[in-house]
């Protein structure tokens, strides 16, 4: 079975084509949507995600050094906070989701937090 590969944007496309923040759809149901357009069921799940829960912040307003990241990340006082609230963090700056999620982990990496849990 061959998969489509598709841009985070094209997933948004098709979402917004079937009018799915407008009507409440499910992650579930999103999920099917793409999964018709030719995606497999990871890409899939994948891309909904992203869609539902990152609509707006899928690209980014900005671009960021490993020098600023790590600027903003220690001003945020990263090393305490929870990856997610460092990644939403990111995002509220106007850096993409996947974008932000890359910088925190990263930083995490580089700063020895990787498998701890706060």
């Amino acid at each position: 079975m061959k998969s489509n590969r598709f841009s985070q944007e094209e997933y948004s496309r098709l979402l917004d084509t079937h009018n799915s923040r407008l009507l409440g759809l499910s992650q579930s149901e999103c999920e099917q949507i793409l999964i018709g357009a030719g995606a497999n069921r990871e890409q899939a799940k994948n891309g909904a995600y992203v869609y539902l829960y990152h609509g707006a912040n899928i690209t980014s307003s900005r671009r960021g050094s490993r020098g600023l990241y790590d600027r903003i990340l220690n001003n945020f006082n990263a090393k305490t906070k929870a990856p997610m609230d460092c990644i939403r963090h990111l995002e509220k700056l106007g850096f993409g989701y996947r974008q932000a999620q890359t910088a925190v982990y990263n930083y995490r990496k580089r700063n020895g937090l990787i498998g701890q849990y706060r």
